[in-house]
């Protein structure tokens, strides 16, 4: 798998948004959460906030937001 596939959008504000996408880099298969932000040219460009989690950890990752969100909520 070459190509990325964007799996959603967040916006952040106007020039600001977090985009997740499944992606591939050395034959590995990833998760990336990043941070992007709209260029003066009015390209949105990826920041090096973010983080890449490999593909087979996703339902660990799924499970811990949900784990935190719980907590949080009481």
């Amino acid at each position: 798998m070459d190509q990325e596939i964007v799996v959603a959008e967040l916006e952040r504000g106007p020039d600001q948004k977090i985009v997740i996408r499944r992606t591939s880099f050395r034959g590995r298969q990833y998760l990336d959460i990043r941070n992007y932000f709209l260029s003066d040219s009015g390209e949105w460009l990826p920041t090096k906030k973010g983080v890449a989690v490999p593909w087979e950890l996703r339902e660990e990752l799924l499970q811990a937001i949900q784990a935190a969100g719980e907590a949080v909520e009481g």
